[in-house]
């Protein structure tokens, strides 16, 4: 071991520990025993003025064997890299003038100032990524302020808003006092580096679709642990914005006022307990996709720009988006759905497999004629419909029915 070069303040060291029984009490460890060990030997370390090897902290910290080669196995290096996350996690809304770190290429726990300033946590992000990154970001947080602007607005005992609520699609979300609960289709968003601190891309990838399942994989895959990592971003398709904006004047009803969470957040509790409205692209239903599928007469086909129909065969497939001009031929499929949940509560699907039919099924779902003339096509409060929109961008046509049904109204399993 090499001895650290302290500064011999007796004051250093006190905010030291206090930091320390923060980290103890907030518990945002205690789920993971090497995570656990790798702190506290790091803070035993501290106490004996020791700065630990690698290959020291395999073998005491972590209890490998002593011929433990740290050249063939980045143990060391993943669990050291999920703990800085873990102490970026407790840190990120802690409000504290100081925080613990460990510097990046040493293995030692030591104390930095932090400088509070508007958005701090997306001034963060933000600073490490290129500016097509960081665009990227800022049209994110676009989004997500216009889904807050949606719910911030007042919401008065409007004629219109009070007819919708009565249409058959809505109506069973009032007559009881179970809670409504929108969930918003959201898509995971980790960052890539080329070995350095800089972040040179951010990634989506559809096998990795939260922050859990990039842990996994990591643990599977600890070479890529320096190149791979959590920064607490998920984006949400812009029609989102709009289908909500459209929907929560008539959501929100005197009596009941609905909560937003985001799909990858959603929890089975309120799913059994909850009215729930998702609203998002189809591919982003997440924890709902099987009890909504399970539920329908459709199936995904290779992908979900496509819908199989289970009786028939038939196959209905959105196309590439690629505007006409340039050879494309743009028809999007838009899905809504409305079926008992494994409670008796109501779940309503409003999905586009693009943006241009997510949009387009809001106005439908958001407006009395549309609605008056979808309950005359159905029989009972479970159906499915699936609807296609013509056009690209915001020139888009009215959608146009393809089909509709009536689905089997018993409850689906929890």
């Amino acid at each position: 071991m090499s001895t650290i070069q302290t500064s011999g303040a007796q004051q250093e060291a006190n905010d030291i520990e206090a930091h320390v029984n923060r980290i103890r009490e907030s518990g945002i460890l205690a789920r993971s025993v090497h995570l656990n060990r790798l702190f506290e030997f790091l803070y035993a370390c501290h106490l004996r003025g020791w700065i630990p090897k690698e290959h020291e902290i395999a073998v005491e910290g972590l209890g490998r064997q002593d011929g433990f080669d740290v050249t063939q196995d980045a143990l060391v290096r993943v669990y050291v890299h999920k703990l800085r996350r873990k102490l970026d996690d407790y840190y990120r809304h802690a409000g504290l003038s100081s925080r613990l770190v460990v510097p990046k290429g040493e293995y030692r726990l030591t104390l930095e100032s932090v400088e509070h300033e508007p958005v701090a946590v997306f001034v963060a992000v933000s600073q490490r990524l290129r500016p097509i990154q960081a665009l990227l970001a800022v049209l994110a947080a676009s989004v997500f302020l216009n889904l807050l602007q949606a719910f911030w607005q007042p919401i008065g005992a409007n004629s219109h808003e009070s007819r919708m609520r009565a249409e058959s699609i809505w109506q069973p979300l009032f007559v009881d006092d179970r809670p409504v609960v929108i969930v918003v289709g959201d898509y995971y968003i980790y960052a890539e580096t080329d070995g350095g601190d800089t972040v040179k891309r951010l990634v989506r990838d559809f096998d990795i679709n939260s922050a859990m399942a990039l842990s996994n994989y990591l643990q599977l895959s600890p070479a890529q642990a320096e190149h791979k990592f959590d920064v607490g971003l998920s984006y949400l398709p812009t029609s989102t914005a709009y289908a909500l904006n459209k929907l929560s004047p008539i959501l929100n009803s005197g009596d009941k006022k609905a909560t937003v969470v985001l799909a990858s957040e959603l929890k089975a509790e309120t799913l059994r307990n909850a009215h729930i409205v998702f609203i998002g692209h189809l591919s982003g239903l997440g924890m709902l996709s099987e009890v909504v599928l399970e539920a329908s007469g459709f199936h995904v086909g290779s992908s979900y720009d496509e819908l199989v129909d289970n009786a028939s065969g038939q196959r209905y497939v959105t196309s590439s988006g690629i505007p006409k001009e340039h050879g494309g031929n743009p028809n999007h499929l838009a899905y809504l759905s409305s079926i008992p949940g494994p409670t008796g509560n109501r779940i309503i699907t409003i999905a586009g497999f693009r943006d241009a039919g997510l949009k387009e099924l809001a106005d439908i779902v958001g407006t009395e004629a549309s609605c008056d003339e979808l309950a005359s096509q159905h029989a009972g409060l479970s159906f499915e419909a699936l609807y296609q929109v013509e056009g690209f961008g915001q020139a888009t046509k009215p959608a146009k029915l393809l089909t509709i049904r009536s689905l089997n109204p018993n409850p689906s399993a929890s």
